[in-house]
Parts: structure tokens; C-alpha cells; sequence
């Protein structure tokens, strides 16, 4: 079989795990995304988790189908089931909202390790992972915006650094995207939308708007 078809959210998630990791994929649904990049060679081990054994099964099932070794699947919260001696490098965390992707985070020391790799796409709220990932010493390495059926999203890789950067009332929405590019720059638009319509019971939030539509010029 040939390798399992991937959304452009998914897409993005699997172009910024690095060459030769070992990925954890966590909430990993149908395991779609270890399963192709375990058949395209680009990662040599993965543990697929869910909260829930329904994907989980479908997960084995579709590792079957494909011919895929190297891959475990586990269930459990968040990276509970992650163990030490996975020697995991890389870890997704995709479909979520920024706050629960954010409290996955909180929650596991392993995240803590400054030479894991965290791929991370916010379903809602990315401005509050951002805002956790700043405030507790990650930083933002990469960041790439998708329309993916119809909606855009913010897909962003992100480190332990023990630092934590000075940034502006801005950053939570934008992070380090490029307002050159066509696709961020509609991401930055919903961002003024969501702002604009928060802002008729905070009007704090007013000048936040006017800084981000400046940006936009």
C-alpha cells in the first residue's frame, strides 16, 4: 500500500518534524501522520497516543494496512503515556485547542528537554499557547499558516529554552509570521475579526487592532 493521504494541516505538522526523529504523536486520531512519515523514511520510531481507544484501534488497523513497523500505540492523556526510554525526539500535538494543547505542555516534564522538537497546531486560541509558551521558556522556532477545509490555522514548531523574551500585546496573535505571505496575512485578518468582535464588551482590546492592522500596511 502506498502511504496514507494527509490534510494541509497535517501537511505542515509532518514538514517541520526533523530527519531521523523519533516522534510521539499525541490525540493521534487514525495514526495518519507517524504512519507516512514512518513509510517515507523520514522518522525511524513513533508512539502514536489518544485519550481514547477508538482511534487507537483504527491507528493499529491503518498500520497493518500500510505495512508499518515501528510504531506503538498507547493509551492515556496527554504525554502520560511518553516514556523516558523512547528516547522521543520530536513531538506533535495537533487538533486541539491552544489552551488544552498549552495544559499538555504544563503537565510533562519532558517537554522541558531543550532538544525536543514540539510541533504544535492550535485548532482555536493559539494567541493563548503562545502566550504559555512565552511565559514559561519556550520560543517559537518556525511558524506556517494552512487553509485547510476551508478555515486557516497556525501550525508553529517551538523549543525549551529556559528564556523567556520580552515580546508585545501583539505577539500572542501573530507569533513570528511572515505578513508577507498571502496565507498569514488572511490569518492575521481572522485574528482582527475574532479581536473586533471580543472587543464590543473590552474595548482594551482596541488598541491591539489598530497595531496588528498597521502591521498589515
Amino acid at each position: 500500500m502506498d502511504k496514507p493521504a494527509l490534510d494541509e494541516r497535517l501537511k505542515i505538522c509532518a514538514s517541520l518534524v526533523r530527519e531521523s526523529a523519533r516522534l510521539a504523536d499525541v490525540g493521534t486520531d487514525h495514526a495518519y501522520l507517524p504512519i507516512r512519515l514512518l513509510k517515507s523514511g523520514k522518522i525511524s520510531y513513533a508512539v502514536a497516543s489518544d485519550i481514547n481507544e477508538k482511534p487507537l484501534k483504527s491507528g493499529e488497523s491503518n498500520a497493518k494496512l500500510y505495512g508499518v513497523k515501528n510504531i506503538e500505540f498507547r493509551l492515556g492523556a496527554g504525554l502520560n503515556p511518553i516514556k523516558a526510554e523512547d528516547k522521543i525526539t520530536d513531538i506533535v500535538i495537533a487538533g486541539m485547542g491552544g489552551e488544552i494543547i498549552s495544559g499538555i505542555i504544563g503537565e510533562s516534564p519532558l517537554t522541558k528537554d531543550k532538544r525536543i522538537n514540539l510541533i504544535l497546531q492550535p485548532m482555536t486560541r493559539s494567541e493563548e499557547l503562545i502566550k504559555f509558551l512565552y511565559k514559561n521558556g519556550f520560543e517559537i522556532e518556525k511558524q506556517k499558516c494552512v487553509i485547510c477545509k476551508g478555515k486557516c490555522y497556525t501550525v508553529l514548531s517551538a523549543r525549551f529554552t529556559e528564556n523567556s523574551p520580552e515580546t508585545d500585546d501583539v505577539f500572542p496573535y501573530l507569533g513570528k509570521l511572515d505578513l508577507n505571505d498571502e496565507i498569514n496575512r488572511i490569518f492575521a485578518q481572522i485574528q482582527i475579526r475574532n479581536l473586533e468582535n471580543k472587543s464590543k464588551g473590552n474595548s482594551s482590546l482596541l488598541p491591539i487592532i489598530e497595531k496588528i492592522k498597521k502591521r498589515l500596511v
